[in-house]
């Protein structure tokens, strides 16, 4: 459950998605709290990325690239049906006793439910909040890898989470992305996100990337995956023409 000043922060993210910006004005009437107030949530959310504040207002970061805080986007998981479908086209690639790497992206979070109807699986991931899910909701063997946690986003990255990741083998790594370039393959906003997936695809025989249609054709500044090392692309919506023909060309199998 979020608390009053993560839902007011929320509330006010949620308006600069529609409005792109806002005064504090309009802000005050939205959320029904002080000036005073209004400017610290403004300047708390400026610190990590979402919005830029401007004389007498706010304006959002680029949609694509913001990094939502993590228990904000938990909190709408039942909503995310696109999600839940890449899900279950997902749950056809896994057996019992399985060793699979999960990764800390909410698109993985939804694979936890399925995830319940196998046995003997053993699962490594470096989400926080993934491991406890999987924990209460199955009845893997689960691994968290060792580092540090990511500010806001209930993610474990860096040296010591990379090198903790090398010490297994897998036989399936399933990851989410920021974008998917059809050139370039995955990549991230974060250096950390993209070197926990590179570690991923060197330690799994296969790897598959969850991503819903809205992800496909962005491209970021960290590169995560090559398409060549990608063998599954699993999406909500039918791919055709020249995409097609890309990721034929890159050996990447495509379900829907």
């Amino acid at each position: 459950m979020l608390s009053v000043i993560e839902d007011r922060q929320q509330q006010i993210v949620n308006y600069l998605k529609v409005n792109q910006f806002a005064r504090v004005a309009d802000l005050i009437e939205l959320v029904n709290y002080s000036e005073a107030t209004v400017k610290r949530d403004l300047i708390m959310l400026e610190k990590t990325g979402l919005i830029r504040r401007t004389r007498g207002g706010a304006m959002l970061v680029d949609n694509k690239k913001i990094d939502v805080p993590y228990l904000m986007k938990v909190t709408h998981l039942d909503e995310e049906n696109n999600k839940q479908y890449i899900a279950n086209v997902a749950e056809t690639l896994i057996k019992d006793d399985m060793v699979i790497f999960l990764d800390s992206s909410t698109t993985c979070l939804h694979l936890i439910k399925n995830l319940s109807k196998f046995d003997g699986l053993q699962i490594i991931t470096n989400g926080v909040l993934t491991a406890v899910m999987l924990s209460e909701f199955t009845s893997a063997h689960v691994s968290i890898l060792g580092g540090s946690i990511v500010p806001k986003r209930a993610t474990i990255n860096g040296s010591k989470a990379y090198n903790d990741s090398l010490t297994y083998n897998a036989d399936l790594a399933f990851i989410g992305c920021r974008g998917l370039d059809f050139e370039h393959g995955v990549t991230e906003t974060h250096e950390g996100e993209a070197q926990m997936k590179k570690a991923f695809r060197r330690q799994a025989n296969q790897l598959i990337v969850l991503a819903t249609s809205d992800k496909l054709d962005h491209k970021y500044m960290y590169q995560g995956i090559a398409c060549h090392e990608i063998d599954y692309l699993i999406t909500d919506q039918p791919i055709t023409g020249e995409k097609i023909e890309k990721l034929a060309n890159h050996h990447i199998k495509c379900l829907y």
